[in-house]
């Protein structure tokens, strides 16, 4: 094993215990299970990537994409310290299922009109889609998690799944 790939697993583990990689990828795994989608595998990578950009957010106390992530998409979210867990942060996203039009092309995904609402959503099950990895931080009011994507979803004029 190299430096920096020793490097990468040692910051998964610093942020990442095996029980929120479990939650991680049961809560994405069952949602796409349920639509007979293929089920992600754990990035170390992209999870320790995630847990970086999730301590930015959580000194800035604002959501904002992160930039030039190449072929990797992300889904954002937070919620308050002592309200929001690993599943509530994930259901988040989950739950914009409410909104999302079946057999329709990106971006026209949502019954409100606005892609956004159903993005986070649509990531989660891209059918190209086959690796995540999250992190998460928090500061002294919020709890931020990011997950990561690999390959990145919502193309603009492809089928979700």
């Amino acid at each position: 094993m190299n430096n920096k790939a020793l490097l990468i697993l040692l910051a998964v583990f610093a942020v990442a215990s095996a029980d929120f990689v479990d939650d991680c990828l049961y809560y994405h795994n069952q949602l796409r299970s349920s639509l007979g989608l293929n089920r992600f595998t754990w990035s170390n990578s992209l999870a320790a990537d995630s847990a970086a950009y999730a301590r930015v957010l959580a000194k800035t106390s604002h959501l904002k994409h992160s930039t030039n992530r190449g072929n990797v998409g992300e889904n954002l979210s937070m919620g308050t310290l002592n309200a929001y867990g690993t599943k509530e942060l994930i259901y988040l996203w989950i739950n914009e299922k409410r909104h999302y039009i079946s057999g329709k092309k990106f971006p026209n995904t949502s019954t409100t009109g606005n892609w956004k609402d159903t993005a986070h959503y649509t990531q989660m099950v891209w059918r190209t889609t086959t690796q995540v990895g999250c992190g998460v931080a928090t500061n002294s009011k919020w709890r931020f998690m990011v997950c990561r994507y690999k390959r990145a979803g919502n193309i603009v004029g492809q089928y979700p799944y």
